[in-house]
């Protein structure tokens, strides 16, 4: 088959589009010319991405369009116009084969796939990851995918297990409440055969140390080396499904020790006695539980972060979570918000959200000297500015990094 991917550069696009690759299928697509994050699959895998336009459309593709794009892009106009058979993301998604194992909650998505992964690697399982991981064994038995609550796309897909890693207040651009919220996951475990939460699984966290963890489930102690109360819990539900999938104990227990976690997640790279760790984070809570394991494997270091909101909605309607979380650390230093498709940039709400902040330093103040101190460095959020920061400030630096 021949597919067409329209925003394939986008974190769930890029890992489907090396899905459908590895499935054998021929794959290409478009997008911005912007760099992402999520691009290392599609550039080994040499898959070809071009630049948004009508005439790239004909009649030889099957085209999938990522949920960002509607009737006001180019291309999106021209497969409607001629009836091409097409679908969105999440359509598509709810189509493929396997046992599916769909990860979905407010906060850990990325995190407990990426785990789960790790435990079934010696299986034959397909992936579609939000860090932009995709893969595929031909005639796999297990789909892992990460199910998004966002404008109530995971409604659509009817998952043989579904995992809720935990529910808080999001999206607040799309969910009006947290009665909203729940009511849509409460709708999403209706759609699945089986459903994971923490509250069904016997389990007592025993220790926590700089580099590893001890739990007991079921009565039966695992050793994890993760840190931070938070991927312990991830690391419980996938416990939950293996066990439900009929694995046994002693199989998770050979393959918990060696749980590594996806990009931006935690991502630590040492430059003589700096640590600079990359984290997704965009929400307080997020914050709060990284600060946690940081604090926990690293006690003794100062901890300094640079923070990039992410869109104008969930940082005005969040923003008192956001200053009790940042506080944490001992120095903050606050970017401009991060805009995109779904929130462009506006001048009003930029200088709302920096007035929110006032109490923190900016971003542009950093201070360089830093680089030289034995200090945690976290790059945070969603946004850029972990690449702005290695390009612009690390390599003007002439700093040798290592990870």
């Amino acid at each position: 088959m021949k597919y067409w991917l329209v925003g394939i550069k986008g974190s769930g696009m890029s890992a489907l589009a090396c899905y459908l690759y590895d499935m054998g299928n021929m794959v290409m697509g478009s997008d911005v010319s912007q760099t992402f994050d999520f691009e290392s699959g599609l550039i080994k895998r040499n898959i070809e991405v071009l630049p948004f336009s009508k005439n790239n459309i004909s009649p030889n593709y099957i085209y999938i369009i990522s949920n960002a794009y509607h009737l006001e892009n180019e291309e999106v106009q021209e497969i409607i116009k001629n009836g091409y058979k097409y679908y969105y993301y999440h359509e598509y998604i709810s189509t493929l084969p396997g046992i599916k194992i769909g990860i979905s909650g407010t906060h850990g998505k990325t995190t407990t796939s990426f785990f789960l992964k790790e435990l079934l690697k010696d299986e034959s399982i397909a992936c579609i990851i939000g860090d932009g991981t995709g893969f595929a064994e031909k005639n796999y038995k297990y789909l892992i995918f990460e199910a998004c609550e966002y404008q109530d796309h995971f409604l659509s897909y009817k998952p043989d297990i579904l995992v809720i890693t935990n529910i808080d207040y999001d999206h607040p651009d799309y969910f009006q409440n947290i009665n909203h919220t729940i009511d849509s996951f409460y709708k999403a475990s209706k759609n699945a055969k089986k459903v994971v939460t923490l509250s069904c699984i016997d389990y007592e966290i025993t220790g926590m140390y700089q580099s590893y963890s001890k739990v007991l489930i079921e009565n039966h102690e695992f050793i994890l080396n993760v840190v931070g109360i938070h991927n312990i819990h991830n690391f419980i539900l996938c416990y939950k499904v293996l066990k439900l999938l009929g694995f046994t104990n002693e199989y998770i227990k050979k393959r918990c020790t060696n749980l590594i976690f996806p990009t931006r997640r935690m991502e630590e790279t040492k430059i003589n006695e700096l640590i600079l760790i990359e984290d997704y984070g965009h929400h307080p809570t997020e914050i709060n539980a990284l600060y946690q394991s940081i604090n926990i494997k690293y006690p003794n270091y100062p901890k300094i972060v640079l923070f990039q909101p992410h869109t104008y909605s969930r940082t005005i309607s969040l923003i008192n979570g956001f200053l009790s979380s940042l506080k944490n650390f001992d120095d903050v230093y606050i970017d401009k918000v991060f805009t995109s498709k779904r929130e462009p940039y506006n001048v009003e709400l930029e200088i709302l959200v920096q007035k929110y902040f006032s109490c923190f330093k900016k971003y542009k103040d950093f201070n360089k000297e830093l680089l030289d101190k034995k200090v945690i460095i976290v790059l945070l959020g969603a946004g850029d500015l972990n690449r702005r920061f290695k390009n612009n400030i690390l390599n003007n630096e002439n700093i040798f990094i290592f990870s």
